[in-house]
C-alpha cells in the first residue's frame, strides 16, 4: 500500500530533532545561519517559512508550494489559488500573528492546533524576540493570533486529515488527528516482494559529525554499492568526511538526477543509494 503524500511529509517533519539550529554570536545573539537556509538558498535571514518549504522539498513536494520567504506572500498565493482555509489540516502552513510567524500543522483537535516550526523557541522559553531552532507547540485554534491556513493540494489527490467541513480537496472533516510514529509491518517472504526504501528522515541526520542510526544505514548502502573510498573498519553511526566522499561518488555517477555532487544527502540521494544497494537500479 502506497503511503499518502501528506503522511510522508508529516513523518519527515516529525523526524526533525527539536533543538537549537542557529549559530550564536555574543554581539548579535542568534544569527539565523542554519542548514535550512542553506537548503533554501538564502541563509542568515528569518527562516520560519524556509523551514516549511524545506520540509516539502525533502518530501519531493516542493513544486506544489511557492518558494517564498514571507508569511504574507504565501498567504496571498494560497488565497489566489483557492488553497486558503480557516480550519487546520495536517501539513498546512499556519499564518500566526498576521504574517509574523508560520509553522506546519502536525495535528489538531476541537480546542488546539498542534504545530512544528523553524525559527521558533521551545515552549515556555523566552528569547527577547529571536527564534533559534525547531520546536513543537500547541495553540488554541480560536486564538486571535491564528489568522488561517495555507492547505496545499497533494499530487496523489489524497486529502490529509482536515477540520474543514468544505475542504476543496474532497476530504471529510474529522474532530481530531494526532501524530503517532508509523508502525513497521511484519516482513513478507513472498517471492514477488521487493524491498521498500525507508522514509527519508531529514537532511540534518547526514551532516558532518552527525551520529545516528540513519547515518549507519546510509553508509551500509554506500558500502554495498561500492561507492567511493573503501572503509577500513566499516559503516558506523557517525558521518565522516569519507562518507561525504562516498556520497559524492554516487552523486557524480547519477549527476543529472542527483547533482551537484556536494556530498550532502537529500531524499533523492537516499533513494538512489538504497536502490543500487538492493539491486533495484543499475549502475
Amino acid at each position: 500500500m502506497t503511503t499518502p503524500d501528506w503522511r510522508r511529509l508529516t513523518d519527515i517533519v516529525m523526524a526533525v530533532p527539536e533543538k537549537v539550529y542557529e549559530g550564536y554570536n555574543s554581539h548579535v545573539g542568534y544569527n539565523n545561519l542554519t542548514i535550512f537556509g542553506k537548503q533554501y538558498g538564502w541563509d542568515g535571514v528569518a527562516w520560519c517559512v524556509m523551514f516549511d518549504w524545506c520540509m516539502y522539498d525533502d518530501a519531493g513536494l516542493e513544486k506544489i508550494v511557492p518558494k517564498v520567504a514571507s508569511v504574507s506572500v504565501f498567504t496571498e498565493w494560497a488565497k489566489k489559488h483557492g488553497q486558503w482555509s480557516e480550519y487546520p489540516s495536517v501539513g498546512s502552513w499556519v499564518n500566526f500573528s498576521n504574517g509574523g510567524h508560520t509553522e506546519l500543522v502536525v495535528g489538531f483537535d476541537e480546542t488546539y492546533v498542534y504545530t512544528k516550526g523553524g525559527n521558533s523557541i521551545k515552549a515556555g522559553a523566552t528569547d527577547s524576540g529571536q527564534g533559534n531552532g525547531v520546536w513543537q507547540h500547541k495553540t488554541e485554534r480560536r486564538a486571535a493570533k491564528v489568522v488561517g491556513y495555507f492547505a496545499p493540494h497533494f499530487p496523489d489527490g489524497v486529502c490529509p486529515p482536515t477540520a474543514d467541513p468544505k475542504d476543496p480537496r474532497g476530504g471529510k472533516a474529522v474532530k481530531s488527528w494526532r501524530y503517532s510514529k508509523p508502525t513497521t509491518a511484519a516482513p513478507s517472504t513472498g517471492p514477488a516482494d521487493k524491498p521498500k526504501c525507508p522514509p527519508f528522515p531529514g537532511r540534518s541526520y547526514f551532516l558532518l559529525g552527525a551520529k545516528n542510526k540513519y547515518a549507519k544505514q546510509l553508509q551500509t548502502w554506500l558500502h554495498k554499492g561500492n561507492w567511493g573510498p573503501k572503509y577500513k573498519v566499516g559503516p558506523s553511526e557517525t558521518m565522516t568526511q569519507m562518507d561525504f566522499d562516498k556520497v559524492k561518488a554516487l552523486q557524480r555517477h547519477y549527476l543529472s538526477a542527483l547533482g551537484p555532487a556536494d556530498g550532502l544527502t537529500g531524499p533523492k540521494t537516499w533513494q538512489y543509494a538504497f536502490e543500487v544497494a538492493n539491486g533495484l537500479r543499475k549502475k
